[in-house]
């Protein structure tokens, strides 16, 4: 079997999702080494993989330094300044360990630019890992921080969609320009082209800025989708974007709950379960855990329901004792095991991540989604209202009464659950046919008859 190199980078969707194909790939026989930053050695370790430590980078303190630096001096000392920046990227070590290992492919999370010039070029077999719902530009698809639908008005037209990406365009021309002034010579894009250079990947050929992906996608690498390629609107993906199904990792280290709060959590259980109570979970990572206003509009929603339970995850981000008196059925946690008590809900309240739309779709959840309008949540919010997986709320405006009104109808109306279910034997089959590990034994196969003489 083959050395597999994963690398991503330490966010936890991130890097659970990661975990989750590399657990697979290595259940399917082949080496996998996991490489990532310190802090999720443990994670990777729980999981009986090898773990590799990325160097952190030291380029915020560079830029903080050379801030200090007069305008002339900075113009003066550019090509040096441009080498220190380089430096501080630290990717020389990463791509010298990629060397030493010589995997037989690397799959890499595509956002790690740095980290993907750094081996590009070498030879090695690479393919990118994409977190997002499409980013591609493709006919009558919106860009995925937009809540457009797809033939819902004028943003849902042909027209409408072009505009939307022409503007994503021009912001992304103006940011870049804005940093290569601001920093004078030493913003990322001209880092990361010089990077291309000096490891020998041709740039210009290889890179489109014109995709959703801040600051460019790539054109010719193939690419693992760790999603449904049903959750998507129809549209057509480029031939290089592969969808491999969603990766939830079930188990994870950082998992165990005292025996205070497993006991709790226990008792809610059993009294949605005995008295037929619904039993509805919230959890926004750390987005909404400290946005008081609305957790009081929703703890205000389930109070004046005696039927319901509301469980409440603050993400770590927020302590119980400090959201003052809880109404008898608002259970509030610092933290929760997510999976776990998906299993148990009848519905979901959530921020439009993908990674728990994905964990509530395979816990059969719907959900009620007040966007956090972070990276694609926009996009996701749209998808979960188009297939009907849930309500999209509207985080602005929806009071104590519209907040319950949306809740009830997710536990009343059957057309909900019914979708989520289809979707669930939909996600689960990619799991069962081995998706995952077929495309990557493709690529091997690939790569292993371009070596043929």
């Amino acid at each position: 079997m083959a050395t597999i190199l994963c690398v991503t980078s330490r966010i936890p969707g991130v890097l659970f999702a990661g975990v989750e194909l590399a657990r697979r790939l290595a259940h399917d026989g082949h080496r996998v080494v996991y490489a990532s930053f310190e802090s999720a050695r443990q994670t990777v370790v729980d999981q009986e993989l090898e773990f590799l430590a990325l160097e952190p980078g030291s380029y915020e303190e560079f830029l903080a330094a050379d801030a200090e630096e007069g305008l002339f001096g900075r113009l003066r000392h550019l090509e040096s300044r441009q080498q220190e920046a380089a430096a501080s990227l630290a990717v020389d070590g990463f791509a010298k360990s990629v060397r030493k290992m010589a995997p037989d492919l690397v799959l890499i999370d595509g956002e790690m630019h740095e980290h993907i010039l750094a081996v590009a070029g070498s030879g090695v077999t690479l393919a990118l890992l994409n977190f997002f719902v499409s980013i591609w530009r493709r006919p009558g698809l919106p860009p995925p921080h937009h809540l457009a639908h797809p033939g819902v008005g004028w943003k849902g037209t042909r027209l409408g969609t072009w505009l939307l990406w022409q503007e994503l365009r021009a912001k992304k021309w103006r940011r870049a320009w804005s940093q290569k002034i601001g920093r004078v010579g030493c913003d990322r894009m001209s880092l990361l082209r010089r990077l291309a250079r000096d490891y020998g990947f041709d740039f210009r050929r290889e890179t489109d800025d014109s995709q959703w992906l801040i600051p460019f996608t790539y054109r010719r690498l193939p690419v693992l989708s760790l999603h449904a390629r049903e959750f998507e609107f129809p549209h057509r993906p480029p031939r290089t974007v592969c969808y491999v199904g969603p990766m939830v990792l079930e188990t994870r280290g950082d998992e165990q709950i005292d025996d205070a709060v497993r006991g709790e959590l226990e008792r809610i259980y059993a009294r949605s379960h005995d008295d037929a109570r619904a039993l509805i979970y919230a959890g926004f990572g750390s987005f909404f855990s400290t946005d008081r206003g609305f957790l009081s509009r929703l703890f205000d929603a389930v109070a004046a329901r005696s039927d319901w339970d509301l469980v409440v995850s603050l993400g770590g981000q927020a302590e119980r004792d400090e959201l003052g008196r809880l109404p008898d059925n608002v259970h509030a946690f610092a933290w929760l095991p997510q999976p776990e008590v998906l299993r148990h809900a009848d519905a979901a309240v959530v921020h439009g991540g993908i990674n728990t739309i994905d964990e509530c779709v395979l816990g059969g959840v719907p959900m009620l989604v007040y966007c956090g309008f972070e990276t694609d949540m926009a996009g996701n919010t749209s998808r979960v209202a188009y297939h009907e997986l849930g309500l999209a709320g509207d985080l602005r405006r929806d009071g104590p009464l519209a907040i319950r009104e949306k809740l009830d109808r997710l536990l009343r109306e059957t057309r909900y659950r019914d979708s989520v279910e289809r979707f669930r034997t939909l996600y689960e089959a990619y799991a069962v046919d081995r998706v995952a590990e077929r495309t990557v034994a493709s690529f091997l196969d690939t790569a292993d008859a371009e070596t043929v003489p």
